[in-house]
């Protein structure tokens, strides 16, 4: 495949991890898994033997009953791993390209970058110059080696990470110079050295070219298993090239052989090999989990390991396929001190272990790190009962000190801050053997530390703190030396502690890939098709990705770019107004066009889809809790904590499309009030996730793939790179939305019914000698709004009607009063200044016509007044400062059409809103609206010159968004004549159910 990608800037980015064999991986465990298992075993078991033969003499120095002490020193190596990708794990970290491409971007030379597939052995690799070498070509390869050219010696550059060179084919400009002419070169890539590789090219059976590089002698090994998958990143600067040949890490291989040159290097100094490791990292290796556990365990049986301290891969799993692992491999231990099994008493996890080397008794506890909880499900969560690292550890250092071990090992895959906590807090600790959370570039460390006071010092913190490389990229050695004291009883005298890297440079353990890769069935996976075009096109399309940040300026999709468009399609496909997404854990920095192995690379995550209608108030505490900004989000604004460029509004609901790891992680608590929750769809033909009981669970990883496929194969050529460039871009800073409220519709009514109270008429008592009466009564606003980037059109309708029946006890005939009686049509027009500050001063235009259901009765004359008919129009400036809901002030013109009365005034209206408690459980509301109009010459009994309305409410949510409601409805008038001139009042307190919502049609569903 080839695929470019033009780029104009370059800068290093941080290490990255390559998907466990990307083009090639583990598909499904062979029917012959069995024997595979038990050949692994005999292998393990020869190997041990071996091991205790060479070190019989070292246990004799062990000084137990009745024995003598010839030698003064017994030493007890931990040889261990940290977190890794298990027997599939492969990782690569080639950023050195970085620094041509920055320096060529600063001399303006055109770039074209692609990656290939190639094939690697120790310090050789195979590769053709612009396409992927597929399996079927490397087979022919092996099978019947093409006749090669001449060797040619050419300089080169090699680092820890990778092999880069310059094709002699083209050479008018010395691309190796201009890398090394970088000024970042030499400070952050101090290992680059100026160096050597053999070069050949041929001709296959198919008249493609190959190239063979090697690091020394042009020669390759013949058998299979010494052969990995690799890669070859081509950089090309106007008409010269540059290859980059990164180098995998963290290899099974690799890391047996060192292993076993470590056990053995241990056993000839006498010395006794404990082999431990720090639990398996998670991720998308081509097999199920359970699969790939037993695949994984079956190596570490091979290779001699006896405790692990669980990590993501394990408790992954739960607790009855980790029993069901546990037993089928009895030969290693869990050991976890911080973890235990819900609700039973089985004991999975050892608390502590003790190792017996002759009379020495070294202690080993393991803390797992509890920030696995962010990661895992509730319905993983629910199998595990987590403890506080720093009271496990004071537990388990007491417990093992009391039964009088002679060294405590503390084996942790915490954050390094945590080791360093629980190091500082906990006396008793000898040694922490730990790992890097972050992958730095391989290299050796050696590090000793000298205790010479030991048998006189009180317990203390840990002397040493091993750190291993997380994900496998190293291999440490942890050797405790006990020195015999004046008292005949050993001490722990000195600590030392190697680390050495692994990377496909050391010559596999071809017996144990071999015997794996029976076990597993290793077969080819394609690369698959090509799901994203390379990132040169999509800037065609759209030049504002080129400075998305700084990674993009260096020709390709940067993570922060990728997570972005990731919780971007979720929530346009499940038709949310938030997308929220935690960040991927990996990320390997592939360039050129993606296909679907690539893509899987980058979606490390077994989440699946959730949908679901949350609180703004609760929302907002979920930003404010991710102070790590661990979480990715779309459609909000998390600076300006605004939704599509509005306000987010507390007690507004919003569809939000998250996964379930945030939804029944450590987050649920944000979600405690969440409704309307949807985890089953649907997909249509046009990508939309539609919730559905008889649907299914929507993995994000499959769905992205399948967006991505949809996306492909819905629209070609242009028009395509338009529409994936543009969901790479970043949200639009304003969306337009139409929504619909329900603003406080009320419903109220009280009923007094009296049966045989006839000859009571003497009882003073009310409720006795009252008559059937009814009060009933709705009020209430609904406004629909169409809200554009600059303007704002709301259509609304106020209705409010009270009416009071009964029966008049002397005369015994029915009447009907009518407290209120009112209803409004109004448009409003709003031109929007600014739409960053609330202060900003938004100028309205509005048009009320206000009527009513039935007229009034002029009560001087007890004749009908016309059905009021009066036109209202408003101009002005509002503002929507916070909890000041608005805040506008105008002119008003207003219109009695029945008696031509038109009048000129002022108008204020001011909403005030707050929420009371913990939750915002109690909710409080002050509307206020003063109207006050200029005296004029037509004024008569008809007008008024002062109105003033308030109404104070308080409600209590019941269900959803319906609610108790408390109101105090207050009236005060004045007339413009003389003789009304006299305030009037009304004032009406109001119980009854109310409902409020703010209803987003593009969005939320009506229910």
């Amino acid at each position: 495949m080839e695929t470019w990608v033009f780029a104009r800037a370059a800068r290093r980015t941080c290490c990255f991890v390559q998907a466990a064999l990307t083009r090639e991986r583990c598909v499904t465990l062979t029917n012959d898994r069995g024997l595979a298992t038990l050949a692994l075993r005999i292998t393990a078991a020869l190997a041990l033997l071996v091991t205790l033969v060479a070190s019989l003499p070292a246990r004799a120095q062990g000084l137990g009953p009745g024995e003598s002490a010839e030698n003064e020193q017994v030493k007890v190596s931990v040889i261990y791993t940290g977190r890794t990708l298990g027997a599939l794990g492969v990782l690569s970290d080639p950023d050195e390209h970085e620094l041509l491409t920055e320096a060529s971007n600063l001399d303006g030379n055109e770039l074209r970058l692609a990656t290939y597939v190639a094939w690697r052995a120790p310090g050789v690799s195979v590769f053709r110059p612009g396409a992927d070498l597929e399996p079927e070509g490397f087979e022919a390869f092996l099978v019947a080696p093409p006749e090669m050219g001449a060797v040619a010696r050419q300089p080169a550059l090699r680092s820890n990470n990778v092999t880069m060179f310059q094709d002699a084919v083209r050479a008018d400009v010395n691309l190796l110079a201009l890398t090394k002419s970088n000024p970042r070169a030499a400070v952050e890539f101090p290992d680059l050295v100026d160096s050597a590789v053999s070069i050949a090219r041929g001709v296959d059976g198919t008249g493609r070219e190959l190239v063979v590089v090697a690091d020394d002698d042009f020669v390759w090994p013949m058998d299979r298993a010494a052969w990995t998958v690799g890669e070859v990143n081509r950089i090309d600067v106007g008409e010269d090239t540059l290859f980059e040949l990164p180098v995998n890490l963290g290899q099974i291989g690799p890391r047996a052989t060192i292993l076993n040159r470590m056990r053995n290097d241990a056993a000839a100094q006498g010395e006794q090999p404990i082999l431990i490791d720090l639990g398996g990292r998670d991720g998308d290796l081509g097999l199920e989990r359970i699969d790939r556990a037993r695949l994984d365990y079956s190596a570490l049986v091979a290779l001699g390991y006896t405790l692990v301290v669980p990590y993501e891969l394990e408790l992954a799993l739960g607790v009855s396929e980790l029993s069901a692992l546990a037993s089928d491999y009895p030969e290693v231990e869990f050991l976890a001190t911080n973890v235990s099994v819900a609700g039973t008493e089985e004991e999975l996890f050892l608390s502590e272990r003790i190792v017996q080397v002759g009379a020495l008794r070294i202690g080993f506890f393991g803390i797992v790190d509890p920030e696995l909880q962010e990661v895992m499900g509730r319905s993983v969560l629910a199998d595990f009962q987590f403890e506080a690292p720093l009271d496990a550890a004071t537990r388990a250092t007491a417990d093992l000190r009391r039964v009088g071990v002679d060294a405590v090992v503390m084996l942790s895959n915490l954050h390094p801050r945590e080791n360093a906590f629980v190091a500082r807090e906990v006396l008793g600790i000898d040694a922490i053997v730990a790992d890097l959370h972050v992958r730095w570039s391989p290299e050796a460390v050696k590090t000793s530390v000298e205790l010479p006071n030991r048998p006189l010092s009180r317990l203390g913190s840990p002397a040493l703190v091993a750190r291993s490389f997380a994900n496998g990229l190293g291999v440490g050695r942890l050797e405790l030396e006990f020195r015999l004291g004046e008292d005949a009883e050993f001490f722990l005298g000195s600590l030392a502690h190697e680390l050495e890297s692994v990377t496909d440079r050391t010559p596999s353990d071809t017996q144990l890939v071999t015997q794996l890769r029976e076990m597993a069935q290793l077969t080819t996976r394609p690369a698959g098709p090509v799901l994203l075009p390379d990132f040169g096109e999509l800037v065609s399309a759209r030049p504002a990705l080129a400075s998305f940040d700084e990674t993009t300026a260096l020709g390709r999709i940067s993570k922060t770019m990728w997570e972005e468009f990731v919780a971007r399609i979720t929530r346009y496909r499940a038709r949310a107004e938030v997308g929220i997404i935690r960040k991927f854990p990996h990320f390997p920095p592939a360039i050129g066009a993606l296909r679907d192995a690539d893509i899987r690379a980058w979606l490390w995550a077994v989440d699946t889809i959730v949908v679901l209608d949350l609180p703004g108030a609760d929302l907002l505490t979920l930003l404010n809790d991710d102070t790590d900004e661990d979480l990715v989000t779309s459609g909000i604004d998390r600076s300006r904590r605004t939704i599509h460029g509005r306000r987010i509004e507390p007690a507004a609901m919003y569809r939000v499309a998250t996964t379930d790891v945030i939804y029944e992680g450590s987050r649920a608590r944000a979600f405690a009030r969440s409704r309307r929750t949807v985890r089953r769809f649907e997909t249509r033909s046009d990508g939309a996730l539609i919730g559905s009981g008889s649907g299914e669970r929507s993995p994000l990883t499959t769905f992205v793939l399948g967006e991505l496929e949809r996306l492909r194969n819905a629209v070609q050529g242009d028009a395509y790179l338009r529409q994936v460039a543009e969901l790479f871009d970043r949200d639009p800073v304003f969306e337009s939305l139409m929504t619909f409220a329900f603003d406080r519709p009320t419903i109220f009514g009280t009923f007094n019914n009296v049966v045989n109270n006839d000859g009571f008429g003497g009882v003073t008592e009310t409720r006795v000698n009252s008559n059937d009466s009814m009060v009933y009564g709705m009020s209430g606003r609904f406004q629909l709004t169409s809200d554009l980037e600059k303007y704002g059109i709301d259509l609304g309708v106020v209705t409010a009607f009270s009416r009071q029946s009964g029966t008049r006890s002397q005369t015994n005939q029915r009447f009907k009063i009518e407290t209120v009686d009112d209803l409004q049509l109004d448009a409003t027009l709003r031109r929007k200044l600014s739409a960053n500050n609330r202060w900003s001063p938004q100028p309205f235009l509005r048009t009320i016509f206000d009527t009513e259901y039935t007229p009034t009765v002029n009560r001087s004359t007890g004749t009908p007044n016309p059905r009021q008919g009066l036109v209202r129009s408003v101009g002005g400036l509002q503002v929507s400062p916070g909890r000041w809901n608005v805040v506008h002030v105008g002119l008003v013109f207003e219109n009695e059409a029945e008696f031509e009365s038109r009048e000129l005034g002022m108008e204020f209206r001011a909403d005030y809103r707050r929420q009371f408690g913990a939750s915002g459980s109690l909710r409080y509301r002050s509307s206020n609206q003063l109207n006050y109009f200029f005296p004029a010459s037509n004024d008569d009994e008809t007008d008024l010159g002062f109105v003033y309305a308030t109404v104070q409410e308080v409600t209590i949510p019941l269900v959803d968004e319906l609610s108790l409601s408390l109101a105090a409805d207050v009236f005060v008038f004045r007339g413009k004549i003389p003789s009304m001139r006299t305030y009037g009042a009304s004032a009406i307190l109001r119980i009854g159910l109310t409902y409020d919502r703010l209803w987003k049609p593009k969005y939320q569903p009506f229910f």
